[in-house]
């Protein structure tokens, strides 16, 4: 146990801190839990998810208070990853849970080129005004489309919307405000969909250590977001988390 809580508390803590700073790094809680605490894939996404509410709750708030959470879109696209997570979350537990380490990593992959993307895209528009927004529907599209992937795999939230919000027009803060927000809407129906299928023999001490440690990261990271470089940051996430998945995939699949 002691082993388990020495990998939980620091994990979860630089983890929670990253989502505050970029808005990405969620993914690597599924991993840590399933690799380096040997959870089941049930007890991991469970806990994952638990934790990706806490952030979400309170990440949202911290830049709810800055301006930078706009509530209509917030909404919108938020209605869109509650079906969205609950549709992943069944076919993940009921049809693919033993498929779910390839499925996380193929998304890590994703999402890491998607960063890179976006991060040239911005680069080469810079002198542009980035404010044409998404229209209700596509952001409606937008949620469930992502819920799906990450209810799925594990993946979080705001690795996979913050990434297409700033390419659909909106700036990168308010980008992360909104993906805090909608991975509330993602947690909670994975949370109720992998704990009803998930053993919690001796779970309770790992359970509150990582809700503990990722509430602190996330509240660090959110509210010191201003005064960090998020972008280098952001970057050195994105090429790990394209090195690191396909290191895993090419084992996984050998």
């Amino acid at each position: 146990m002691l082993n388990i809580i020495l990998w939980i508390i620091p994990g979860c803590f630089l983890v929670g801190l990253c989502i505050g700073w970029t808005g990405v790094a969620g993914f690597l809680l599924p991993i840590l839990f399933m690799t380096a605490c040997h959870f089941s894939s049930s007890q991991s996404l469970f806990l994952s998810f638990v934790c990706f509410a806490i952030s979400g709750i309170i990440g949202a708030a911290n830049y709810r208070k800055r301006g930078e959470l706009p509530w209509k879109p917030a909404i919108a696209i938020s209605l869109g990853s509650l079906s969205g997570s609950l549709f992943g979350a069944m076919i993940g537990q009921n049809y693919i849970s033993g498929s779910i380490k390839i499925i996380l990593y193929m998304v890590v992959l994703l999402s890491g080129i998607m960063i890179l993307v976006q991060e040239y895209l911005v680069n080469r528009h810079r002198d542009q005004k980035l404010h044409r927004q998404p229209n209700i529907v596509l952001l409606l599209f937008i949620g469930f489309l992502c819920a799906v992937l990450c209810a799925l795999s594990g993946a979080g939230g705001p690795v996979l919307v913050m990434p297409i919000l700033v390419l659909t027009g909106f700036p990168v803060k308010t980008s992360i405000g909104i993906a805090l927000f909608d991975s509330i809407f993602i947690a909670l129906p994975a949370v109720a969909i992998y704990g009803s299928h998930a053993s919690f023999y001796g779970m309770g001490i790992p359970i509150v250590t990582a809700v503990l440690a990722h509430a602190a990261g996330i509240s660090l990271g959110s509210t010191s977001a201003g005064r960090i470089p998020a972008i280098p940051l952001k970057r050195g996430i994105a090429v790990f988390s394209i090195v690191f998945s396909i290191w895993m995939l090419f084992h996984a699949m050998a």
